[in-house]
This record gives structure tokens, C-alpha cells and sequence, in this order.
């Protein structure tokens, strides 16, 4: 890029005949505060209303552009423009939506070619604010390959305060065992790199070396650093920064360089000094060993955060490609360039050792490395081809397929006796020494680092589609943490982290099989997410926080923190199993999840019109005076009413007819995005969390897109049988949420783990996996006039977009007329066309996508019968799991009466207690309480678990006033039940 003109208002730059050059904003969110963004300086406006800033004259090119940031305090309604010769302005206006306010924000506008700028004009009304880096300049179109759009450092203009991604420049092959990431600040395990808010007095990026890490997201913490720290003045500017997947590199003011690029278990470091090469090593807990004279350095890291659960040591080996001299925690060398290559295990020393050799061998130049992990990275991004797309979203898009694929993470290594792991979900440890782990080392691969409550929305879906061989693997190494530690962590972070709501596993890996994923084992899999749906969990860590009432109450109470979310999830998991069931053969299973997937309603408060918690004995936690949909907190996880009262994308027609129909379900979403959020409402948090504020600062009304649980809400538009105010919410958002990738930004929240960028891949591409849990597809306008996905199977998906505008008029699938506005995965899998019409205003195309609730009454799970059995028999029927009851015999026979008018029983469940559990019975019903007919029998069952609920279903519902439970056989000497439920419907 060639400047025609700049000033960032520093001593020595043109000098603006407007405003008041001073130190910057006061208090900025996510920048360095008292500073310009570059330099020490930015310039003032105060309601400047339309004047001249600088006169020039400047002969447009063909590849001109007008630049500048600007941070906006009050008002958002400011924009720089130019003077042309002929008296004219350039075209178009600034959306001021497209600005955040308190934080930099990057415009860039064309100046038309062949024509001479005579002034530069700021344009401002009443807003107040900063201004800086005004630049003319001649920026030529580039030609990359999809990695070589990536930039590493979009995410990490962040902070605690506000997220734009919150991300760091982790330089890595995909799914890898280790990052690797220039660090703003050594100490942390949360904020490793920030990309302004740490300069220095100049205002000067500056590192404070490089690190090993494995951090899944800031608020989970890292774990396992050990820092390489080249010697000198490590202050730069962005503008000498490679920050690539497969290639990090920086030149820093005092002449000194770096780069390194990663391979799985290894890495490959070359420093450049304009003296003598010095480069030293730290870990806040562990150690450092160097050997000067074969340039070898050794250690381990016990480097942990707080939810850094189950991470034991890390081995360190590493050696310099030459001899050097100590210098205290450094090695000095004769020679101004040298090379380290580095490898880590999680299992011993002497396994780190073997992981540089079998990775990055002696000799291998560096070169190779970086173009070995290049062709990974290229492999995977390169499976989506774009056609007109701009270059800021050809960098939005192929970095959110890096984020997508940088996580999970492997946990194994390649030993002599295969690939082995040190397991982070075994409970039980070994003492460690210098050179050996503490964590019981087993066989078999090993997932780690996600998040599903975040990752099932769009991340597996993604998977499924683009990469099914590699998502079946990561499920394997999910489902090793089941064998191994009885469980699939909620937050993988290594091992089981209390944190977030919903076994979330469940639905992702229903929705990957269903999709055709293989590779892994389905039957563990189910059997996981079954534990998860029917067990009660042994601590707060894993399983479903409130199992044992909500179980059996079709709600999830108060006592549970965020009740309503947990419950919300649990129908959404419910759904998954449910399906995944019918594919493999689990009749009752099926049955009884897919009618308790409809639990959501026992949550609908229809005085109020919105989800609720409840006390266990079914009153609201609100009275309709006192209940706020705008209040954060309390039975709502990271969010409030309003954006929890869409959580039903599985079924969202029940969904509709709770509001009155379709229509009465576009009205709500109508007011939904009308509404505007404050971010002061606090709720239960007691103070403003960093979501509130990015959420009232996307400023769609309620609808915050900076965090996960609203992410589906545009795309329900479609049951209220709306599709094109779907596509306008859609169009918006990826317009101008997504914004800010050349200083940082790019994001209106947190991206974790890839959820967000793989949303923005979703709805670019004109799908979106609504539903997860069903192979099924939500359709919506492309962003591109053409993409093509190259599928695993050999088969193409081929996107194409005629028109103008943002909604869709009508679409062909492979050349025959679609009117629906969803599509079967199957379609996509076997290779297809996609022709979309697009036109400037919303049509009737577009039927709505499939649901579990046919017709227009509300849902109706199946309930609990009321009813009354001998009172020393009570605990059977209390709605918990946490009593029971202890025959004297293994074969007792149990009855039941039901109290007011008899409905149809579906389905029973029985729960065993501690001791023995029933393997025989019959299951009978009589009309009289004196002759009894057989309504269902069962022989030869198991209990996988102790308190597991099970269901069986009757195949033939039976509405009777008395039924008996006659246990035949269990398995102790005596019996042991928690619960008995029939489940009725309605008549």
C-alpha cells in the first residue's frame, strides 16, 4: 500500500485546520487509554458539523482509497469525506449502525479513479469523539489462497470489559496438540495478547515473548505455558507482523526478528538479531533446564488456571540448532541468527523428546515446517471456494474456518507402543516425578478444549458437513473421556470444568451421526448421552444439574441455579437423543425423548408470554406484576427473558402455537428485535457483565448476536412464516457485526471455540443448521454470488446468486423449483446446485421447516398421572430420585390408583435405588382393582447405572383407574426403587 497522504496528528504530520489535536480517548474498553490509536495523538471533533480538515492535491489512481479510525464517544452520525476537482463527494453514505461506539473503528472508502482530491472533509453533526490515521492511499486488489486470508490476530482487540472475539494469534496445525502465540503480557493465563490496550508510553505494541499454550477461551483460563524470550526491546508495530495459521512472524523496532511455525506436538523457531543472538526461557511453576553446550533445553510446566481441570505436567525438550553459552535463564550464541525446534508431552520427557524427532527432525529447514503446516491448513480452508466476495469478507470467512478447525483439540501422542494419552478425566493420579506426568497414561486418542454448550449450535454441524472423517474423529476422542472417566465433559478444559448449562454432547453427536459421520463409536456415544438424559450426576461437574426432580417434575425448579436454561437445553438434547434412538433401533427410547424434547412448555408462563423458572411445587418464580423479560440473571444464563424466549429450535411450530399461531410468533420476534437492550438491567448479576454491553451495543433491539444462546433467534422468523424479515436480520449482521479484522476486531463477542465464526460460514453460505439433532438445513440469502463447498465424498455443493438485494424470490435445487426454506442434509451430501433469485424486497417464498408439533394446538409432553399407592410406599411417587424404597423381597408387587378421570398411559419409567434392580416384570391394569389384564411385560433387563430412569413404552396406551407393578426377577435379594411413573396423555 502506497500513502498519498497521512497524518496520525503526531509532531511533524500535516496539521488539521479543524479540531483539537490531543492524548485520546479517557477510558476506551479495549484500547490503550490517553493515546491516539497509533502514536501518542489523535485529533478531538466536538459537534463539528461539516468542515474542511486538510487541503491536498491529489490525483486519484485506479486503487485509491480514503482510511481513517475513529472512535466515537456521543453520536454515531460521523464520516470523513474528500473534495473532489469538479466540487462533487465520494459516493454513497456510512451506515452508522456500523460503528461501535467507545471503541476504534476502521473505514475504508474508494475514491473514484482519474479524479483529484482537494480536501479532506469531516462531516459530524452533534457527535463528539476521536479521530486518527487519516490516509490516502493506493491499496491494489491482492490474489491469496483461502489460508493466506487468515489473520490470527482478528479476536484480540479485547478485553474483560468488552469482546471482539477475545481470541489470541495461535499458531498451530489444525485440531493441534499445542498453540504457540507472541504474548502481550507473560504473566497471564487469561489475556495473553492484546492487540492495543497493552502499548507501551509510545504507544507501541510490545511483546513480552512467546508462549506455549492451550487456552480455550480467556474465561476458561490456559494451562501447560512455558515462555520463549528472545533478548532486547520487544516493541513493533503491527504493520511487521505476520500473524498467519501456519506462520507467525515479527520484525521488532530494535532490528530483531522472529518467526516460528508449528507442527502437531512441535514447533520451529528462527531469531534473527542484528548482534549477537541471546534467547531466554521462563515458566511461572516448573522448571527450565539448559545444556549450553548441545543447545538443548529441558523442563516442565505445571502451569494451571483455575478450570484447567484434570491438567497434570508438561514436558518440555528443545534444542538450538548449534552450541551456545548460559547466561543465566538464557542461552547466547556467537552468531546473530539461530533455529530451536521444540516439542511438549503430556506424558514424559523422554515422549517430548520423541515427539520433535518423529515431527521436526534434525535438518528440517524451517521452510519446510511452515509450508508442511500451510498444506494442512490449506487442505481444510480450501474446501470452500468464493466468487465475488470482497477481500474483508474473504478475510471473515476463511478465519472463521481457521477458528472452526483450531478446535478441539488432540490430547494423545504417538508412542512406541501406539497412540496413548495422559488421561485428564481419571480421577485417580500417580505421584510425578522430573521426567514423568502424574496422570494415569491410557490408550487410545483423547479430545479436548471445547465448550458444547457454545459448539453444538453451528461448530459440529460444521463438521459434520465440511469435515466428516475429522469430526468422527474428535467424537472418538469425546467419547474416550466417557470409558475412561464415565462421563463427556459439559466444558472440556482438559477434563470436567463446572461450568455452563446442558450435556450439550448429547445433540452435537446425534446430529453428526445422523448426518453420516462415522468413525467413531455410536453405541458409546448414545450410551454417554444416555447417562447424561437419565442419571443423576455424582457431583457439579458433569451430567445435568437437577436431574433428580426435573426428571420426574417435566420442570427443572429454583433449587437448580439458571433453572429455565438448563431446562431449555435439556429439550433441545432431548430431541437429539430422541432421533439418534429411532436410527438405532431404540423404539422406547425414541418414544419417550421425543415427547419429553416438549418439556419446554411446563416453562411457558402464558400469563406473561414468556419462559420462567418455577418453585418445585409449580408456582412462578414472578408474579405477572413483577416479572421483567428485560432483567438479566436469575433463571436465564448469560442472558434475559427476551432472548430465552425463542430457545425452541427444535420444535417451532409448538413454539408458534404458544403464542397463538404463526403470527402471533412474528409479532413477539417483531418486538423482540424492536426493543432496545440497555445493558443495565442487572438482574442476579448484581453489576454489568461484559455481555450486557455487547449486547446493547449491537444495537438490534434484545437480539444479542454477541453471545451463543441468541445466535438461532433471526432464523424462527421462518415458522412464523416470515423467511424475508429472517433475512434481513441475517444480511445485517454479517455486514456489519463481523467488522474490524485489520486492527483486531471482528467479532461481537466472544468467539468461542469457532461457534461464531461458524455462523457467519453458515449464513454466508445461505444455511444454517436450525434444528441441530436432524439432518435437516435452514435456508437463507448467500452473501456470495457463488461458492463452492468440494465435499469429503468427492461430490460438489455449488451456491450461486442471481439479483440484487437481500431476500430471497425463488431457488432451484438442482434445476427443479424449491418453495420450502429448508433442505435435507442427503441433498447436500450427494452433491448439489443451489440457484438462488435475489430481489430488494421480501417475497412469499419459502415455506416453513419441519417441527415436532403438527397442527395448532400446544405442545403436549407426556405428564405424570396423579395418583395415590400405600403410604408407606410414598417415596415411589415423590417426583425425586434422591429416596426410595427397599423391599424385604426381590419381588414385590406394587399398586396404584389414580385419582380423578383416567388418561392414556404411553410410556412408564422405572428408577432402581441403591441396592437391587429389577430385570422381570409385568406391568398390569384393571378397571375394578380386582381382575387385572397384562398391559406389558419385560424379561432380561439391565440398569446400566444405580438410579438410572428408564422408559418402556406400552404398545397399546391404556386409560384405566389402577394399575400393579409385579416384579419378577432382580438382581439382589432384594428390590430397591427410587421411582414409578406413568406417563399419560392427554385425552
Amino acid at each position: 500500500m502506497a500513502d498519498r497522504f497521512f497524518s496520525s496528528f503526531e509532531e511533524g504530520d500535516p496539521v488539521p485546520l479543524a479540531g483539537e489535536v490531543g492524548t485520546g480517548p479517557g477510558r476506551p474498553a479495549t484500547a490503550k487509554a490517553g493515546a491516539g490509536f497509533t502514536g501518542r495523538h489523535a485529533l478531538r471533533y466536538e459537534r463539528p458539523g461539516r468542515v474542511r480538515l486538510f487541503e491536498v492535491d491529489l490525483p486519484a489512481g485506479e486503487h485509491t482509497e480514503l482510511s481513517y479510525v475513529v472512535f466515537p464517544e456521543e453520536g454515531l452520525s460521523i464520516a470523513l469525506d474528500v473534495e473532489l476537482d469538479d466540487g462533487s463527494t465520494l459516493a454513497g453514505t456510512l451506515d452508522p449502525k456500523a460503528f461501535y461506539p467507545g471503541q476504534w473503528n476502521l473505514v475504508r472508502r474508494p475514491v473514484p479513479a482519474g479524479r483529484t482530491v482537494r480536501a479532506i472533509v469531516l462531516s459530524g453533526g452533534d457527535a463528539t469523539g476521536w479521530l486518527d490515521d487519516v490516509r490516502i492511499a493506493d491499496r491494489p486488489p491482492r490474489q491469496h489462497d483461502p489460508v493466506d486470508w487468515v489473520r490470527t490476530t482478528r479476536g484480540t482487540h479485547s478485553s474483560a470489559e468488552f469482546s471482539r472475539g477475545n481470541t489470541f494469534p495461535a499458531t498451530a496445525v489444525p485440531h493441534g496438540f499445542n498453540f504457540w502465540t507472541p504474548v502481550t503480557d507473560a504473566s497471564s493465563t487469561t489475556w495473553l495478547y492484546e492487540y492495543h490496550r497493552r502499548n507501551d508510553a509510545a504507544n507501541r505494541p510490545r511483546l513480552e515473548g512467546f508462549a506455549l499454550s492451550h487456552q480455550p477461551s480467556p474465561w476458561m483460563g490456559d494451562r501447560h505455558t512455558f515462555h520463549v524470550v528472545p533478548a532486547g526491546d520487544l516493541a513493533f508495530g503491527h504493520e511487521h507482523e505476520t500473524d498467519r495459521p501456519y506462520h507467525y512472524g515479527v520484525r521488532f523496532d530494535s532490528g530483531t526478528s522472529v518467526e516460528l511455525a508449528p507442527a502437531d506436538h512441535a514447533t520451529m523457531f528462527r531469531f534473527s538479531f542484528p548482534g549477537e543472538a541471546v534467547v531466554g526461557f521462563s515458566c511461572n511453576r516448573g522448571n527450565v533446564r539448559l545444556d549450553p553446550k548441545r543447545g538443548i533445553v529441558t523442563g516442565h510446566t505445571r502451569v494451571r488456571s483455575r478450570l484447567s481441570v484434570g491438567a497434570r505436567r508438561m514436558f518440555v525438550y528443545g534444542t538450538f540448532d548449534r552450541p551456545g553459552r548460559r547466561r543465566g535463564k538464557a542461552l547466547a550464541f556467537d552468531t546473530g541468527t539461530v533455529e530451536l525446534r521444540i516439542a511438549t508431552s503430556l506424558i514424559s520427557l523422554k515422549q517430548a523428546r520423541r515427539n520433535l524427532g518423529q515431527e521436526i527432525p534434525a535438518g528440517t529447514a524451517f521452510e519446510q515446517v511452515r509450508d508442511d503446516a500451510r498444506e494442512a491448513w490449506q487442505g481444510l480452508l480450501g474446501r470452500v471456494e468464493l466468487d465475488g466476495a470482497t477481500e474483508d469478507q474473504l478475510t471473515t470467512f476463511y478465519s472463521g474456518l481457521y477458528r472452526l478447525f483450531l478446535y478441539p483439540n488432540s490430547g494423545h501422542e504417538d508412542t512406541p507402543s501406539g497412540r496413548r494419552h495422559a488421561s485428564p478425566v481419571v480421577r485417580r493420579w500417580w505421584p510425578s516425578t522430573r521426567k514423568r506426568t502424574g496422570a494415569k497414561v491410557l490408550d487410545g486418542p483423547m479430545s479436548v478444549n471445547n465448550g458444547f454448550w457454545d459448539t453444538y449450535r453451528t461448530c459440529w454441524p460444521a463438521y459434520a458437513l465440511l469435515a466428516p472423517a475429522r469430526c468422527g474423529e474428535l467424537i472418538e476422542g469425546f467419547v474416550q473421556q466417557y470409558r475412561e472417566g464415565g462421563w463427556i465433559a459439559r466444558w472440556s478444559s482438559p477434563g470436567y470444568a463446572n461450568l455452563m448449562t446442558g450435556t450439550s454432547s448429547d445433540v452435537a453427536f446425534a446430529d453428526a451421526y445422523l448426518k453420516g459421520v462415522r468413525g467413531f463409536d455410536v453405541h458409546a456415544a448414545y450410551e454417554a448421552a444416555l447417562k447424561n438424559a437419565t442419571v443423576p450426576p455424582p457431583n457439579r461437574a458433569v451430567g445435568r444439574k437437577g436431574l433428580r426432580e426435573s426428571i420426574f417434575l417435566g420442570y427443572t425448579p429454583l433449587s437448580t441455579h439458571e433453572g429455565l436454561s438448563w431446562a431449555l437445553e435439556a429439550c433441545v438434547n432431548d430431541f437429539g437423543i430422541a432421533n439418534l434412538a429411532e436410527a438405532l433401533g431404540h423404539r422406547d427410547d425414541a418414544k419417550y425423548f421425543r415427547r419429553r424434547a416438549l418439556n419446554y412448555v411446563h416453562h411457558f408462563d402464558d400469563r406473561v408470554g414468556f419462559f420462567q423458572g418455577r418453585h418445585r411445587d409449580g408456582r412462578w418464580r414472578w408474579s405477572p406484576q413483577e416479572y421483567g423479560p428485560t432483567r438479566w440473571g436469575f433463571d436465564y444464563t448469560e442472558t434475559d427473558g427476551w432472548n430465552m424466549a425463542f430457545s425452541v429450535p427444535h420444535d417451532g411450530k409448538g413454539l408458534a402455537n404458544l403464542f397463538g399461531g404463526r403470527a402471533g410468533l412474528e409479532s413477539k420476534l417483531d418486538t423482540f428485535f424492536s426493543t432496545p437492550e440497555t445493558g443495565r438491567n442487572t438482574g442476579s448479576y448484581g453489576g454489568i457483565i461484559h455481555e450486557m454491553t455487547e449486547a446493547r451495543d449491537v444495537r438490534l433491539g434484545q437480539y444479542g448476536h454477541s453471545n451463543q444462546p441468541s445466535h438461532h433467534i433471526p432464523f424462527m422468523y421462518l415458522h412464523a412464516g416470515a423467511p424475508g424479515k429472517a433475512q434481513a436480520v441475517v444480511r445485517e449482521v454479517l455486514t456489519r457485526c463481523y467488522l474490524g479484522s485489520e486492527i483486531g476486531q471482528g467479532y461481537p463477542g466472544d468467539e468461542d471455540n469457532g461457534e461464531m465464526s461458524a455462523w457467519y460460514v453458515f449464513a454466508a453460505l445461505g444455511l444454517y443448521p436450525l434444528a441441530v439433532g436432524s439432518p435437516v438445513y435452514v435456508l437463507g440469502a448467500p452473501l456470495f454470488p457463488r461458492a463452492t463447498i468440494r465435499l469429503e465424498n468427492g461430490n460438489q455443493v455449488v451456491i450461486t446468486t442471481s439479483g440484487t438485494g437481500m431476500y430471497v424470490r425463488r431457488l432451484r435445487v438442482n434445476g427443479e423449483w424449491h418453495e420450502q426454506s429448508w433442505l435435507a442434509h442427503d441433498v447436500l451430501a450427494a452433491g448439489a446446485t443451489l440457484e438462488f433469485t435475489l430481489g430488494e424486497e421480501p417475497s412469499g417464498w419459502g415455506g416453513p421447516p419441519p417441527s415436532l408439533t403438527e397442527g395448532d394446538a400446544p405442545p403436549r409432553p407426556l405428564t405424570d398421572l396423579t395418583g395415590h399407592s400405600r403410604p408407606d410406599l410414598a417415596a415411589l411417587f415423590d417426583d425425586t430420585s434422591r429416596t426410595q424404597i427397599t423391599f424385604d423381597t426381590a419381588t414385590p408387587a406394587i399398586e396404584y390408583t389414580v385419582d380423578g378421570p383416567p388418561r392414556p398411559v404411553e410410556v412408564y419409567t422405572l428408577t432402581p435405588g441403591s441396592r437391587g434392580a429389577p430385570t422381570a416384570w409385568v406391568l398390569e391394569g384393571s378397571a375394578d382393582g380386582r381382575h387385572w389384564e397384562t398391559l406389558d411385560s419385560r424379561a432380561d433387563e439391565t440398569f446400566r447405572w444405580q438410579r438410572q430412569t428408564r422408559p418402556f413404552a406400552l404398545a397399546t396406551p391404556a386409560a384405566l383407574p389402577h394399575y400393579r407393578l409385579r416384579v419378577t426377577a432382580a438382581t439382589g435379594r432384594r428390590l430397591s426403587l427410587a421411582q414409578w411413573e406413568l406417563l399419560a396423555g392427554e385425552r
